[in-house]
C-alpha cells in the first residue's frame, strides 16, 4: 500500500507540473471564498557510493589512517523522501498544515503537523510539531537545497566524525523539528521578522529515553531577521539563540536534574532560488552538551563545563535558465529548464579546547532542473580531516519529482 501511494505521488509530481507548465512551485488548489486547500507532494529517489566501499573492518593491513570505520556497497539506491502535505486556510485566520513521510516503507512519518492563529502580520502563534527557528539551512525545505544532503554523510565513516554545521546542531537539538508553540510576525513593512518559541517534545525525548525520571524545562528559541535587498536581489540576515535543557543524574544516581546549554547563530542569504546567484552563510558557536572542556563525556562533577564548539558553512550556486519562460514549443525539444553548478564548504569544530578534532566539507555539484522543482543532482562529498587521516568521499545523485 505504501509503496503505492509512493509511486502515485511520483507520478503526480511529473504530470501535475506539465499541466502547469511555466510555474516556479506547482501545485494542486482549492479554493472558495472561505477556504482554501493546497496540495504538495514530493518523491526523492536517491544513489551513492564511498570511498569506503572497499574497506573489511577488522582485516589485517588496513590503513591505520583511515576515517573508514564500516564497509559500504559500491552503489546503493534508496528512497530518500516520500511526502504529501496538505494546507488548508480558513477565513484567512486559521492556517493548518498536515506532511506525511512514507518512504520508510514501514510506517507513516508526520513531518508537520501544525496550526497557526493569524491574529495580525505582527502577531501569529503556531502550535504542533514543526521546525525550530534555527539553522537556516534546517529551515530551508528539503525540495529546495541546492545540495543534496544538509550533512556530509559519507556512508561508511562516522556522522560524528565527518562533522558538518548541521550535524552539530541537529545533534546539539538545536534545529530541525519539534513539539511547542511560536509566536511569528512582521514589522516595518516586512522588513523585520521574528520568531519566539518554548519547545519541550520528541527530539528533546530522546535525551531522556536513558532517564526515565529526569524532568526536562524544555527549550527555549528566538530569531530576528531583516528583510533587505542588494539591487534586485533580495538579502536576508538574521540573528538566533536557543537556550536547551540537558538532564542529566547527580553523582548520587538517584537525583535528576538538568543544566542549561545556549547556541547562537548568524545566517545570511543573498539572492534567490528561481535565477541567478544564490548564496547561504551561517555560523554558529555555542556549547556543546555532549563533551566537557577536556574531551570526556559529561558527567556534571564539580568541575565539569560544556565544551564550546563552533561551525561555519557556505552554499553557493549560479542557476543559468536554459528554457525562456515564454516557450510555447513541446517541451522535449527543450527539455532542461535551467542548469546550477553548486558549491559547498563547511568546517566544524566540536570543542574548541582540544586541537586537531576539527574537520572540513567540501562538496562540488550541478543541478539540472526539468521545469520547476523537478530536477536531478549531482554531488561529490569530500571530507579532510585535521588529524591527518586521509580523506573520505561519497558520490551522490538524486532524482526529484515535485508538485
Amino acid at each position: 500500500m505504501r509503496r503505492t501511494l509512493a509511486l502515485g505521488a511520483f507520478c503526480l509530481s511529473m504530470l501535475i507540473p506539465s499541466v502547469a507548465f511555466g510555474q516556479s512551485q506547482p501545485s494542486i488548489k482549492y479554493e472558495t471564498d472561505d477556504v482554501k486547500l493546497t496540495f504538495h507532494g514530493r518523491l526523492q529517489l536517491q544513489g551513492w557510493s564511498s570511498t569506503c566501499s572497499g574497506f573489511v573492518p577488522g582485516l589485517p593491513g588496513n590503513d591505520p589512517d583511515t576515517a573508514c570505520r564500516d564497509g559500504a556497497p559500491p552503489f546503493d539506491l534508496f528512497l530518500r523522501r516520500a511526502r504529501g502535505s496538505i494546507t488548508a486556510g480558513l477565513f484567512d485566520f486559521l492556517d493548518v498544515k498536515l506532511q506525511l513521510d512514507f518512504s520508510g516503507f514501514d510506517d507513516v512519518a508526520i513531518k508537520d503537523g501544525f496550526a497557526r492563529l493569524n491574529f495580525f502580520p505582527a502577531l501569529k502563534v503556531r502550535f504542533g510539531n514543526m521546525k525550530r527557528p534555527f539553522d537556516g539551512f534546517q529551515l530551508t525545505s528539503s525540495s529546495q537545497m541546492i545540495i543534496i544532503e544538509r550533512d556530509l554523510d559519507i556512508p561508511g565513516v562516522s556522522s560524528l566524525r565527518a562533522l558538518s554545521l548541521d550535524e552539530l546542531t541537529t545533534r546539539f537539538r538545536a534545529s530541525d523539528r519539534d513539539v511547542g508553540i511560536e509566536l511569528s510576525g512582521d514589522a516595518w513593512g516586512g522588513r523585520v521578522s521574528y520568531w519566539v518559541g518554548y519547545f519541550g517534545g520528541q527530539q528533546i525525548q530522546e535525551a531522556l529515553d536513558t532517564l526515565p525520571n529526569a524532568d526536562s524545562r524544555g527549550q527555549w528559541i528566538g530569531r530576528v531577521q531583516a528583510n533587505l535587498e542588494v539591487g534586485e536581489m533580495p538579502l536576508d540576515i538574521a540573528v538566533a539563540g536557543a537556550v536547551t535543557d540537558r538532564p542529566f543524574v547527580t553523582e548520587d544516581l538517584v537525583t535528576f536534574t538538568g543544566k542549561y546549554f545556549t547556541n547562537l547563530e548568524l545566517w545570511l542569504q543573498l539572492g534567490g532560488f528561481n535565477e541567478g546567484l544564490l548564496f547561504q552563510g551561517e555560523y554558529v558557536y555555542g556549547q556543546n552538551p555532549f563533551e566537557n572542556r577536556q574531551g570526556d563525556i559529561l558527567d556534571f562533577l564539580p568541575t565539569d563545563e560544556f565544551a564550546r564548539a563552533q561551525t561555519f558553512q557556505v552554499n553557493t550556486g549560479w542557476r543559468f535558465i536554459t528554457r525562456p519562460k515564454d516557450y510555447q514549443g513541446p517541451i522535449a525539444k527543450r527539455p532542461i529548464e535551467a542548469i546550477q553548478p553548486v558549491f559547498r564548504v563547511t568546517w566544524a569544530d566540536p570543542n574548541t579546547d582540544i586541537a586537531r578534532d576539527d574537520n572540513w566539507g567540501l562538496t562540488p555539484g550541478v543541478q539540472i532542473f526539468f521545469y520547476g522543482r523537478n530536477k536531478l543532482a549531482v554531488n561529490y562529498d569530500i571530507a579532510l580531516f585535521s588529524d591527518d587521516t586521509s580523506s573520505a568521499g561519497s558520490f551522490k545523485l538524486m532524482l526529484q519529482g515535485y508538485f
